[in-house]
Formats: structure tokens, C-alpha cells, sequence
């Protein structure tokens, strides 16, 4: 695990932080995924730490708001490896949504069904364009279960406090106390849900 030198505090860096949140909401919903799938819900969070990552962009340049015209952009690639990797997109964005954004769909027309029903089917097709068995199987089985995996990303915004609000300004806290052992930030991280252990007995800076 890496350490600050300055400070001695040892420190959970992001892809150990998402995944242990992966890992235990599954765990707590008592859940039978494989840790392939596991490993890819946590490389989805990192590829959303970027809010560009949330709307892609179509031929011309526009943004692409909506579920429909998201699933217009991949029918519309001719090449199989073009429309799996944006049928993928597709996928990761209604389960990123439906996951951490159920609340406010049950206020609108379109609802978190919508959002399961899209990302399921993408992932389906996913499936049958991937030439790679392991990768057939995995995209099989992020369509089979997907409620499950909007589950764990719920379960992981309502128990550690993640949303996607916050979660590019945890990061950021990340980096400074990363860059400066400070106290503050310290706290801000195991209040977040990340907890760093100190080492030895040295103290950041304090500036609480």
C-alpha cells in the first residue's frame, strides 16, 4: 500500500476505495457476482470520475442527451467493434443513473425501469458482437443481473456517502492531503468512508 513519506500515514488510493465500496455492498446484499464483473463496476466509477464521460458526443459534434439518441450513435456504427463500444456506453451510463440517480427518476417520466430495461438490452448485444469468450460472458452477465449492480451502486451511494456530487471533490481532497498530510483533509477522507491509518507517530499539518 503506498505511504506519504513525509507524513507516514498510509493511505487507500481511489481503486482500493471503490473496491472495497464494490465489494462490501456486495457482500451486504448477500449478491452471487463474479469478481470480473466486481473489478468492471469499479473501473465504471473511475471512467465517470470525468463528467465529460457522461454525455458522448455525436458525428456532429452535439451532445447526446438521452437514451434514445444514445442507442441511435451505436446502431448507426457500421463496424461490430464501433457499435459495441458504444452499445457499451450505453450500458455503463443507465447503470451509472439508475444506480445513483433513482430518486430523482421517480420523479420524471422516464423511470429507473427505463434506465434497466436500456442498459440491460445494451449489454445483451454486447455480448453477442464480443468475439472473446471471457468478454461475452461478462457483458451476459451484466445484462442478466443488471437490477442487481444498480442495487450495489445504490447501496454504495447510501451507505459511505458517494454520490456523484461529491465524489470528484473527494478525490480532489485525496490529492491535497495526498500532497500535504494535512489533518482537514484526513478527516474529510474518513468521513467519506476512507479511512487512513496513521503509521507512525508523526503528525500532518495542522491546520483544523
Amino acid at each position: 500500500m503506498p505511504r506519504n513519506s513525509t507524513t507516514g500515514i498510509i493511505f487507500l488510493n481511489p481503486s482500493e476505495y471503490f473496491q472495497g465500496a464494490v465489494s462490501g455492498a456486495v457482500a451486504n446484499l448477500r449478491l452471487k457476482v463474479s469478481e470480473h464483473a466486481q473489478h468492471y463496476i469499479v473501473q465504471l466509477l473511475h471512467h465517470f470520475i470525468a463528467a465529460e464521460n457522461l454525455i458522448p458526443i455525436d458525428g456532429e459534434g452535439k451532445p447526446a442527451d438521452t437514451l434514445t439518441q444514445r442507442l441511435a450513435l451505436a446502431l448507426e456504427e457500421v463496424k461490430a467493434e464501433q457499435r459495441a463500444a458504444k452499445l457499451r456506453q450505453l450500458g455503463d451510463y443507465s447503470l451509472y443513473v439508475a444506480g445513483f440517480f433513482s430518486d430523482s427518476l421517480s420523479r420524471k417520466l422516464v423511470d429507473v425501469d427505463y434506465y434497466i430495461g436500456m442498459g440491460g438490452a445494451a449489454y445483451e448485444n454486447v455480448a453477442r458482437l464480443e468475439e472473446k469468450k471471457n468478454r461475452s460472458a461478462l457483458f451476459l452477465e451484466l445484462s442478466h443481473k443488471f437490477p442487481n449492480f444498480v442495487e450495489v451502486l445504490s447501496q454504495i451511494s447510501e451507505e459511505t456517502g458517494f454520490n456523484p456530487e461529491s465524489h470528484r471533490d473527494l478525490l480532489r481532497v485525496y490529492d491535497l492531503w495526498l500532497k500535504t498530510g494535512s489533518k482537514k483533509f484526513a478527516n474529510q477522507l474518513v468521513k467519506a468512508g476512507i479511512n487512513p491509518t496513521v503509521s507512525k507517530k508523526k503528525s500532518g499539518t495542522d491546520d483544523t
